[in-house]
């Protein structure tokens, strides 16, 4: 059997790769547990209006570090499915070729 070439290796590695990386991913997508405010029909007066400013600042505050911290976790996965490419071309060029 001929040994594959480097390309078609390296076409395998980032299959076995994202495959590994989608088996490992987390099967239900977090979702944030930010409470929306409820915005009155009305305002009656200043304590309603600072107090409606004051729950939107802290959703918008929830929001944000939920985003962070997910975006945080997606390049903390991107780097663990570099590091297997990277794991799995050492590979091949140390004891295929």
């Amino acid at each position: 059997m001929k040994a594959p070439t480097r390309p078609t290796l390296l076409v395998i590695s980032a299959i076995l790769a994202l495959a590994a990386f989608t088996a490992s991913a987390d099967l239900i997508s977090p979702s944030p547990y930010c409470s929306k405010p409820n915005r009155p029909y009305r305002f009656d007066n200043q304590w309603q209006i600072d107090s409606f400013r004051a729950d939107v600042d802290r959703y918008r505050d929830c929001i944000e570090s939920f985003v962070d911290d997910q975006n945080s976790a997606a390049e903390r996965h991107q780097r663990a499915a570099q590091n297997a490419i990277d794991e799995w071309n050492r590979f091949v060029q140390t004891e295929l070729n």
